[in-house]
């Protein structure tokens, strides 16, 4: 397990471990480009938490687009489990309650193996050499997640 001290956040130890990657979906659609295209992203990442295994997953979706006509679709789901010290703390009136920080750290974890899955996976073909751009996550998570604990 691994403690990190986040600045923004009110809670100064949370500790969690990476559980796993699952590249879910991985489906190009790129054989009418010529490679030479100027190319669009599109992301969202989406959450989801496992009560009873302390896992929080954070589910990323990536679209890329060449010339309007989608040229890959990709999704990666990664698994953060917290430490059970962790999770407890975050517990408040009946709702797990994820620190926007902490979800941005959550994404970015993903976002950055999903850089190297796109660069191995895309050798030889028209999207070889584009580079999924770096997103600062810290900046887009304002607002912390809650998630209703089951009855």
């Amino acid at each position: 397990m691994v403690s990190v001290n986040i600045r923004r956040m009110e809670r100064t130890n949370i500790i969690y471990r990476i559980g796993g990657f699952d590249l879910t979906q991985f489906a190009p659609s790129w054989d009418e480009l010529k490679g030479d295209e100027s190319y669009e992203m599109r992301s969202s990442v989406n959450f989801a938490y496992n009560f009873e295994k302390y896992t929080i997953k954070s589910v990323l979706d990536v679209e890329f687009y060449g010339n309007e006509k989608l040229a890959l679709k990709i999704q990666l789901c990664t698994f953060v489990i917290l430490s059970e010290e962790t999770a407890k703390s975050f517990v408040n009136d009946s709702k797990v309650i994820i620190p926007a920080d902490f979800l941005a750290q959550c994404a970015s974890f993903g976002h950055g193996a999903l850089r190297g899955i796109m660069y191995l996976k895309t050798v030889n073909t028209p999207l070889e050499g584009v580079v999924m751009p770096p997103v600062e996550y810290g900046k887009l998570f304002e607002k912390s997640l809650s998630f209703e604990m089951p009855k």
